[in-house]
């Protein structure tokens, strides 16, 4: 009869999940191995890798080799590390994830203090360095219609053009792969919503964008390592109407991205939310003079006229992928799964 102290249970091991599409993943290989010295040497951990693929499912990714692992590893962009803190947390496991930052944005990185958004930081050495030495913090997620986010969904204008960018502008242009998709945004008339909070309030508002973050995205949202487990989303509703308003966006995105600090001016409504209902009122919004001066400028670059018509919908999207249409519910799931953070960063630590 086998005994209870079988040979799988001398390992401690962790599983490193990564994306080989990712933006900056393509020299994995000799980066594995850098992964695999850390783990062994510092920690004695055996290493799994399982690379992500197209329809793999969370408990496929999970599935333990030789038992359970007791540290999950996300190499790769924010999309990556979206799945595996969803599967995570769907699966109820309690054991904590690390972040090594190998995509384009690397956003959740970056509000949780692993990556300091410099081009010429390794992301290695410092995801590294908090996976082994670092904290353990309860990680809030949110849900849109039963999927998981760790950033912001979104709906309107404003939140389409960021599902816009390819894979290989993303790649070449980063962050700066959005501009022309956001820039072609202002094209587009305002929608309007009806907003039903969690208190039971409802808010009839126009806007080109509305977002619902955990974390602050490209400028957008409050910045602040604390805001990510405080049980609570921000209801962010943008409505430009002028250049002026533009710039104001513009102004706090290129503060974020170019000198990593937050503006402290917020250019748009902001209220704190748990759990928000979004439905789309299918009726027509004027549009600025800005609005008119744009679209009649593509008209006549495109050599086509638009017909404006009535939208009963408006799509919706996650961390930046399109995710289905409007209505949609968005809700907060607090401290829904376990995440590693930089030591000097960790407001709320995991006994």
């Amino acid at each position: 009869m086998p005994s209870d102290n079988t040979d799988s249970n001398k390992f401690k091991q962790v599983l490193v999940v990564y994306n080989p599409a990712s933006g900056t993943v393509g020299d994995f290989d000799r980066r594995l191995g850098a992964m695999v010295r850390h783990f062994a040497e510092e920690k004695g951990y055996v290493v799994n890798a399982r690379p992500i693929t197209q329809d793999m499912t969370s408990a496929e990714m999970l599935a333990p080799v030789m038992g359970p692992f007791e540290l999950v590893v996300a190499v790769g962009g924010d999309g990556t590390v979206g799945f595996v803190l969803g599967a995570v947390a769907e699966s109820g496991l309690k054991i904590p994830v690390g972040i090594i930052p190998f995509g384009t944005g690397n956003l959740l990185a970056r509000a949780l203090k692993i990556s300091t958004g410099k081009h010429n930081e390794d992301p290695l050495e410092r995801a590294m360095d908090t996976i082994i030495h670092g904290d353990t913090i309860n990680l809030d997620l949110g849900k849109m219609n039963g999927r998981w986010f760790t950033i912001d969904a979104g709906t309107g204008p404003i939140a389409d053009a960021i599902t816009k960018p390819i894979k290989e502008h993303k790649t070449k242009f980063r962050l700066l792969a959005y501009g022309w998709p956001l820039l072609k945004s202002v094209t587009h008339r305002p929608l309007r919503y009806q907003l039903t909070s969690d208190d039971g309030e409802k808010l009839d508002v126009e806007a080109s964008g509305i977002f619902i973050t955990n974390s602050s995205e490209m400028g957008i949202g409050v910045e602040g390592i604390e805001h990510l487990s405080d049980g609570v989303l921000d209801l962010l509703v943008m409505n430009p109407r002028s250049v002026v308003d533009y710039w104001r966006l513009l102004a706090r995105f290129f503060r974020w991205f170019i000198l990593n600090q937050d503006s402290g001016h917020v250019p748009y409504l902001l209220r704190k939310v748990k759990r928000v209902h979004i439905e789309m009122i299918p009726k027509q919004v004027s549009r600025s003079p800005l609005h008119r001066f744009a679209r009649k400028t593509r008209d006549i670059l495109s050599g086509k006229t638009h017909v404006p018509k009535i939208r009963f919908e408006a799509e919706a999207m996650i961390d930046g992928e399109p995710c289905g249409t409007t209505p949609c519910t968005i809700e907060i799931v607090p401290g829904a799964v376990l995440v590693r953070v930089p030591r000097a960063e960790a407001p709320a630590i995991v006994k």
